[in-house]
């Protein structure tokens, strides 16, 4: 792939690309699910629960109620609670060396569903402030993936095209739904996946 002259914006998703959340049973234990890693994903997604906790309309606690009714989970509430936040286990090696990697003439962002529990780590802890120009994270925009609203409004934000922008994330849904307004979406799973794309569109320094 020759180098799109017209990309301005890399965009990074941060679960199962840059940060590791472990193997999909940690998943089936929180929503008390069977099946492929596909299949919860989806209901993840679909989760009414989870999707009012990432963006920002109830709160950790209520987000826990919430969500262990939804599954019907007998799992302690508190339990869940301390089990959820610590789910990120931290960035996968060399995932802030590919985003530092990015040329400087491109504008790095982040685009995450993510949450109040979460947040605070992802910044801190694993250190990923200060590696970015932008943050535009689910809870604090108010809107999630895939809703269209939520590439739309960063769209907006940036003031950019959807083909000045490269975007990857792992799921496909949130895929589809940024090329479907013209994004250079591509899905990648884990730090190796994403830096095959990026240096297949030119923008990594040597």
């Amino acid at each position: 792939m020759k180098q799109d002259h017209n990309i301005r914006v890399v965009m990074f998703d941060l679960g199962n690309v840059l940060v590791d959340l472990g193997d999909v049973g940690e998943m089936h234990a929180m929503l008390n699910t069977q099946g492929e890693e596909s299949e919860v994903w989806r209901q993840w997604l679909q989760s009414p629960a989870v999707a009012a906790f990432d963006s920002g309309r109830i709160s950790f606690d209520a987000f826990a109620d919430a969500l262990l009714e939804e599954v019907a989970s007998n799992t302690d509430k508190y339990t869940f609670m301390q089990a959820f936040e610590a789910w990120p286990r931290g960035l996968y090696a060399g995932a802030l060396a590919l985003v530092d990697q990015v040329k400087p003439e491109y504008h790095r962002a982040i685009l995450s569903n993510t949450n109040a529990a979460h947040w605070p780590r992802l910044m801190g802890e694993m250190g990923l402030a200060g590696h970015f120009h932008h943050y535009f994270a689910s809870h604090q925009l108010g809107l999630v993936k895939p809703d269209r609203a939520v590439y739309e409004d960063v769209l907006r934000r940036l003031g950019v095209a959807p083909q000045e922008v490269l975007f990857v994330d792992d799921n496909q849904l949130n895929i589809d739904a940024a090329s479907a307004l013209g994004i250079h979406a591509h899905r990648v799973k884990g730090v190796i996946e994403a830096r095959q794309v990026l240096t297949q569109y030119q923008v990594l320094a040597q």
